[in-house]
């Protein structure tokens, strides 16, 4: 099965069921196929085919959709570009990947515009219709549609179908190539863990250019549910698309439910058409545990679900059902069907029961990094999808992640990892946000570093600072107690709330790596 098989069967099947719901209204599945099939048809018709690129820089839109499945069914690969890049990062990105085209929304056309024109190959250029109603441009490009019917094109499983660069929390974005084969067993796998049904209604917020954007919207298409899209993630309007369109799903990480819960009019707001909320991020300070209280999963009127994934894979790699993720709280849970995991240490050894290693994957995974084979070998060595994920799994299969890799720090002989300091100081009452990252030291090769976003009552200086490390210190043992304390307003974070450390350590000077506090089971009424 092929990526634009899943619109088209059902095209065929359900031509009248709602597939997705914009502000404009609804768009049936036979619409969506339809408007795909238009625009794969003016895409042939600018030259695009098989093995060639398709960038796009705009929002969540209704063209946006068309184009990832349009360019999936000609063989092509989309390359969804971030809107909160500047024009260095959008020319990295452009440079990299060298589209045949590229489409971009009016209102993104600043930082980009210096890349269209001294861009050092051939790209055709494409405005998508903008907030203001003007689509004289795409109107244009769609005017060279000849047919409705599907694109004469040959694609097998294994082409890909987009390159999705990754967040750069480490460092320098690579370009993860998706496979058709990849996403659509990765569709099956993850929709039978989570039990979608026809008659769901999932709300989809996140930015178009990331992994939870397009992965977690197709598991919906897959069975043939409907789904909510909103332009971006705004707090004001996610509340408001509650009420209105009733979603029984809801996916989020713990900053958005934070933004959430806190907001005024949450409370008064009907939640109760929410039957399912899954997350896919760690949380130190408990936001998950509040949201299952806020809408039911304490009680059993709703379900919570916790996932884990990357990129580079299906993205699903784990994940812990309802039934077993209070009992196993903070867990990402066990292997997704056709899934294998591994904890491999650095020798590629398989580590015991309650150690510490990296997550190795067998299953849906990218083909490789684009134009990136030493990375590429790295990440797929022993044919494994090599993670940079620590975590331990326990006597039952359950995993535990510890950290990421190279968020370990090496102090004093000791291996010291990062989330479990974080995991003390987000307890503690001063503490609003914590990152904590190892500095260079002559003596103890690193010392441990921890920033630290104060709450607004909390007066940062050095008697909080010597507070937190005696709170470390009673709490851990000693060689995790932080040498250092610095304050800052806010911790840099990319489009999905996670911590950019890297940033940190370009701001502090230093490079370093991270195992976990045990958290306790939540107990059920």
């Amino acid at each position: 099965m092929l990526l634009g098989d899943i619109i088209r069967v059902h095209a065929r099947h359900r031509p009248d069921d709602e597939a997705l719901i914009y502000d404009s209204g609804p768009v049936t599945y036979g619409e969506l196929n339809r408007g795909v099939n238009r625009t794969a048809h003016a895409l042939a018709a600018r030259g695009v085919g098989h093995g060639d690129r398709v960038a796009v820089l705009g929002r969540n839109s209704l063209e946006y959709v068309h184009l990832y499945f349009a360019v999936a069914k000609l063989g092509a690969m989309l390359v969804p570009l971030s809107f909160w890049h500047r024009t260095r990062e959008l020319g990295y990105t452009v440079a990299d990947s060298e589209p045949s085209m590229i489409f971009v929304e009016p209102e993104l056309m600043e930082p980009i515009r210096p890349v269209i024109d001294d861009a050092a190959h051939p790209m055709q250029f494409v405005a998508l219709p903008g907030q203001d109603g003007e689509d004289a441009d795409w109107a244009a490009f769609m005017s060279a549609a000849t047919s409705e019917e599907e694109p004469a094109a040959d694609v097998s499983p294994g082409d890909a179908h987009m390159i999705l660069y990754t967040s750069g929390t480490t460092g320098q974005p690579k370009g993860a190539v998706l496979s058709h084969a990849r996403t659509v067993e990765d569709a099956f796998s993850m929709a039978l863990s989570m039990g979608i049904r026809s008659s769901d209604t999932f709300l989809n917020y996140f930015p178009s250019f990331h992994v939870a954007n397009w992965d977690h919207m197709k598991l919906y298409l897959l069975v043939g549910a409907r789904t909510v899209v909103l332009r971006e993630f705004d707090e004001d309007e996610v509340l408001v698309a509650i009420e209105r369109h009733r979603p029984t799903i809801l996916l989020g990480v713990p900053t958005m439910f934070h933004s959430l819960l806190g907001h005024p009019q949450f409370q008064d707001t009907d939640i109760s058409s929410v039957r399912l909320i899954y997350y896919g991020a760690y949380d130190p300070s408990d936001v998950m545990q509040r949201t299952a209280e806020a809408f039911g999963a304490l009680d059993g009127s709703a379900e919570l679900l916790h996932t884990y994934g990357l990129t580079e894979a299906g993205p699903f790699v784990c994940y812990c059902p309802p039934d077993q993720v209070f009992a196993h709280w903070g867990s990402i849970g066990r292997p997704c069907p056709g899934v294998e995991v591994a904890l491999l240490d650095d020798d590629q050894n398989e580590v015991p029961v309650g150690e510490p290693g990296e997550i190795c994957v067998r299953g849906p995974r990218m083909t490789e990094y684009w134009r990136k084979p030493a990375e590429s070998e790295a990440a797929l060595a022993g044919d494994w999808l090599h993670t940079g994920d620590m975590a331990v799994r326990d006597a039952d299969g359950y995993f535990t992640i510890v950290d990421r890799k190279k968020d370990m720090i090496r102090s004093g002989g000791q291996n010291v990892y990062s989330k479990e300091i974080e995991d003390c100081l987000s307890l503690h009452d001063s503490v609003d946000e914590v990152a904590v990252i190892g500095l260079p030291d002559e003596v103890y090769e690193e010392r441990i570093c921890a920033v630290i976003v104060p709450m607004p009552a909390a007066v940062p200086g050095d008697e909080l600072a010597e507070e937190l490390k005696a709170y470390v210190r009673s709490s851990l043992a000693g060689y995790n107690c932080p040498k250092e304390v610095r304050f800052v307003e806010e911790l840099p974070k990319n489009a999905v709330g996670k911590t950019q450390k890297h940033r940190l350590r370009e701001q502090f000077g230093s490079t370093f790596t991270g195992a976990p506090r045990q958290r306790q089971p939540i107990q059920r009424d």
